[in-house]
Formats: structure tokens, C-alpha cells, sequence
């Protein structure tokens, strides 16, 4: 189950928020710490016009309670005393909410006034008693002595959440969980922070009463916190529970089987799976690939963590956003400034470029690099790995570009010249290559005039689907040696699978089965 946290600064976002959560959240969550104007009033009312089946939990932390993900606390909020607290969970109470969150650290005269107050309006209220530490995650031993103070006052849930310091730290909020279902109590146990993300997405599977999840990125109520879409894509990932990761996978003491998957946004038309799962196949390896549609890239890359996902290859829009929430990056890579493949080794994440080398043995079989000139269309992932190769092999690079200032940006690290696409038509070269997704199925497209191509020797296309772009049409038409993208896409895939098997693949059969399925439309 899902909780939106309500965290809008205003009354209008926050019944913005709220009409929007209810339409496909379990539960949303009232911060009425956050929140700076708007009554309590308004916002159940216009929970309950919206969805008759939404849960409510109103919460309200003093600023030393609460780890708004970096946002500064509403002044008006940071100074409610513990009466204006203790009176605004009786009004949510009085207002039928279905939870209201206390702090154990509260003490027990409060709490027991809270429950007995709920008690008095007929119990539909239920209580969450919670214990958060924002600076780390203490030992299992004491969290357990920390549940069991909680537990004692037979809450319908308890809320433990912790700060991640250590990948291991998600572990013993995992763990937890378990120990809590040995004493038949509702539990939310999970870790905060860049480090937590494994426990938010692989807690719902052992048994969390619910995962907090924010409607945007800007409202999260805690450091860490995936999206409602990121918390999704990584429930649809889990949805086969035999991949679910055991404890043992997480603290390392054994192996499980491993999967790959493709990060991209759209991958809906990418031949990925289809080349990568025939070569694991004929290479006798029984793992999957699946294509993986990113909206939330940060909680897709904690996802694979927590899921034990041995190997990604990542494709556009994100081959140098992902650089970020990697543990390591390989020196090419890191030299090209993109990443295009990701190793996973026990929850260590290690980016690596195989676009690059991928480009230049493709090129290589058309053409020698040394002493040649290049254009290059584009400023993107890709058009980095090709200029790195090229330059590496003792190639010129020239790059061109739509947007002035990528462009500007790669040639002044590249030390190369930059042109607009505007003046392409003033650039002679010995070969042009498009980077860019312009021309891609289904559309008929070029990123240049036919004209142009008479400038050139070799046009090369790095799109391989279908197989003889515009671009390239153009380019045959005007007398010019054409390289497809199929080869280089080829070449780059199976250098995936050597780097996540350790073994060769059969790159004529990942060649065979990809013309066939192009030349069957």
C-alpha cells in the first residue's frame, strides 16, 4: 500500500495535492507541520469528496521530529507547543481521520491520552506510535528494545524509521520487520537517506504495513523517498516475488540468480531484450533482460540494488544523469562522461561505456580513424563515447549540435572545434556520424539536408531501427559509403555481456535475430 505524504506549503497545492493523491493512493498522510495554511478541516473534507476509500493519517512533528528532505520548516509550524500538538490530533480525531501518528518519545501520560480520547469517540480512530532517528540506525538489539516500548501500548501500528549510514543499515530495518511479524504487530520500519533506498523497496515485500512515496520529488516528506512513479515502476519490478531478494542476499552470504535490465525512457520499441535474452540463451544462461521504462531514475537505480540485479544497460535520457547515483565509475567512462552499462556487485554499482569502443569497431570495418575528420551530430551520451573513441584512435572530432550551449560545452572538453546545425553546409570531413534519435522509427526523418551529405565520404548512423534511415537514404543517393547502427548496436550489447558474464557472446546470432525481426516490421 501507498502513502502520499501531504507536504504543499500552500492551502491551494496542498487540496491540489490531496484531490490528485486520492485518486490512486492507499493512504495519504496530512503534515500538518508542513503544511502553512489551510485547516485540518478543509483537508479531510476534500479527501473524503474525493475518494470514499482513501485512508488518512494526520501527523504533526515539532522541527527536531522531522527530516523534510532539505526544506526549510514553516515558521508558523516549528513553534506549535505540545498542547497545539495534542489538540490538533483530538481535532483530527473529532473529524473521523483514520490514524493519527504520536511520538513514542511523547512519554506515556500523552499517548494514553490520545488513545483514550479516541476511545471516547468510538475507536475509529486508530493510532500509529512512531520512533524516528535522523542521524543513524542503531543496533538491531536496541531497535528491538525501541518496538517493544512501542508495541507495549498496543498501537494498530508501530513506525520505526531510521537514517541510513551504510548499505547494511537497511538490513536491520529489514530484519525487523520480521521480528515484528513474529509478534503479530503492524510495523512501518525503514531507513532515510540516499543509503535507505533498498529498505523502501524491498520492505512492502516482507510484510510493511505501507511505503511512503511522494506525488512529486519536491514533496517528499523525507530524505530519500521515491516517487509515487518510481515506488510503482519498482512494485511492477517485484511483482515475479521469486525475485525478491533474501536477507542473505543482502548481508552477502550467498548468491541468487541474476537478471538485467534495460533503463530508459521510452524502451517500449528498443531490440534490446530480444537480442540480449537469444544470447543468454545460446550462452546457456538462465537470467533474464527486460526493458525497464524510467520516470524516477534515482529510485530505479536503488531499485536494482535492492532487487540484486546483476547488470543495466542505460539508454537515452539518461546515460549521464545515472553517473550520479553510481558507486564507481571505469576511467573511459568516466573520461567520456557518460555511462551506457552498469555492473552490480553485492549492492556496489560500477558504470561503464561500451557505446564508445562499440562506435570504433564499427567505424574501423568501414574505415580507418587515424588522421581522418568526423562530424559528429550531436552532444549527447553517445555522441561523447563516439568523440572519445575517435580521438583515442588519433581521429579528428568536430562536433555540431541544435542546442548551442551542449555543444559549446563538449568541444571546449574535447578541445574540438563546435558548429551550429545551422552551419553544418561550411564543414568538408571524411565522415559524418548522427548521434541523435532524429530519424528513429517510426519517423522519416534527417537531422540534415540532403545537400549537405555531399561533403562526406562515409555517413554513419548510429540508429538501427529501421535499418536505413533518411539520413542514410540521403547519403546513398549522393554517392556516399553508408554504415548502419546495426553493427555498432550489435558490438556494444555484446560487450555488455562480456562485462556481466565473463563470456563471449554469439554475435552473429544477436545479428540474425535482430534482421529478422526488422525485416519482419
Amino acid at each position: 500500500m501507498i502513502c502520499v505524504p501531504i507536504t504543499a506549503r500552500t492551502k491551494k497545492e496542498a487540496l491540489h495535492t490531496i484531490e490528485r493523491s486520492c485518486q490512486f493512493a492507499d493512504f495519504i498522510e496530512l503534515r500538518m507541520d508542513l503544511i502553512d495554511s489551510g485547516n485540518l478541516d478543509e483537508f479531510i473534507s476534500a479527501a473524503r469528496k474525493t475518494s470514499d476509500s482513501v485512508k488518512i493519517i494526520v501527523t504533526c512533528r515539532k522541527k527536531e521530529e522531522a527530516a523534510p528532505a532539505g526544506r526549510a520548516f514553516p515558521a508558523k509550524n516549528a513553534a506549535r507547543n505540545i498542547e497545539e500538538k495534542i489538540a490538533l490530533l483530538k481535532e483530527a480525531i473529532e473529524l473521523g481521520a483514520d490514524f493519527v501518528d504520536i511520538e513514542l518519545a511523547k512519554g506515556r501520560a500523552i499517548i494514553k491520552e490520545i488513545q483514550s480520547f479516541s476511545e471516547k469517540h468510538g475507536g475509529k480512530t486508530k493510532i500509529i506510535i512512531s520512533y524516528h532517528n535522523l542521524k543513524e540506525t542503531p543496533p538491531l538489539t536496541e531497535l528491538k528494545k525501541i518496538f517493544r516500548k512501542c508495541a507495549r501500548f498496543k498501537p494498530a501500528v508501530v513506525k520505526v524509521v531510521t537514517t541510513a549510514k551504510t548499505i547494511e543499515d537497511n538490513l536491520i530495518m529489514l530484519n525487523l520487520i520480521a521480528y515484528a511479524k513474529e509478534c503479530s504487530q503492524k510495523i512501518i520500519s525503514l531507513c532515510m537517506g540516499d543509503k535507505g533506498g533498498i529498505s523502501r523497496a524491498i520492505a512492502p515485500f516482507l510484510g510493511n504495513y505501507l511505503s511512503f512515496a511522494a506525488f512529486k520529488q519536491e514533496g517528499q516528506s523525507a530524505p530519500g523517498q521515491f516517487t509515487v512513479g518510481g515506488m510503482k515502476q519498482i512494485n511492477e519490478l517485484f511483482k515475479d516475488k521469486e525475485t525478491l531478494p533474501s536477507m542473505a542476499v543482502l548481508s552477502a552470504k550467498k548468491s541468487q540468480p541474476r537478471n538485467y535490465v534495460l533503463l530508459g525512457n521510452p524502451v517500449g520499441k528498443s531490440l534490446s531484450p530480444l537480442m540480449h535474452n537469444a544470447a543468454l540463451k545460446k550462452m546457456g544462461i538462465e537470467e533474464n533482460y527486460i526493458a525497464f521504462c524510467v520516470n524516477d531514475l534515482r529510485g530505479a537505480v536503488q531499485g536494482m540494488r535492492a532487487m540484486n540485479i546483476r547488470g543495466a544497460s542505460v539508454t537515452i535520457p539518461f546515460k549521464v544523469a545515472v553517473m550520479e547515483y553510481l558507486d564507481d565509475v571505469d576511467d573511459d567512462a568516466l573520461k567520456i562522461g557518460a555511462v551506457n552499462t552498469i555492473i552490480n556487485n553485492k549492492g556496489r554499482l560500477t558504470g561503464y561505456n561500451t557505446d564508445c569502443l562499440g562506435l570504433i569497431l564499427t567505424l574501423q570495418e568501414a574505415m580507418p580513424i587515424k588522421n581522418n575528420t568526423f562530424v559528429i551530430i550531436g552532444a549527447g551520451g553517445t555522441a561523447r563515447a563516439a568523440a572519445h573513441g575517435i580521438i583515442k584512435e588519433g581521429g579528428i572530432p568536430v562536433i555540431v549540435n541544435r542546442t548551442l550551449e551542449k555543444g559549446e560545452i563538449l568541444s571546449r572538453k574535447l578541445n574540438c572545434p563546435f558548429y551550429s546545425i545551422a552551419e553544418i553546409g561550411k564543414i568538408k570531413a571524411d565522415c559524418l556520424v548522427n548521434t541523435t534519435p532524429v530519424g528513429m522509427y517510426p519517423e522519416d526523418k534527417s537531422p540534415v539536408k540532403a545537400a549537405v551529405l555531399n561533403n562526406y565520404k562515409c555517413v554513419m548512423d548510429v540508429i538501427y531501427n529501421p535499418l536505413k534511415t533518411r539520413l542514410l537514404k540521403d547519403a546513398e543517393e549522393q554517392g556516399c559509403r553508408i554504415i548502419s547502427g546495426l553493427d555498432m548496436f550489435v558490438n556494444q550489447g555484446a560487450l555488455q555481456l562480456q562485462l556481466w558474464t565473463g563470456k563471449e557472446p554469439p554475435r552473429a546470432l544477436m545479428k540474425k535475430i535482430l534482421l529478422e525481426r526488422l525485416a519482419s516490421g
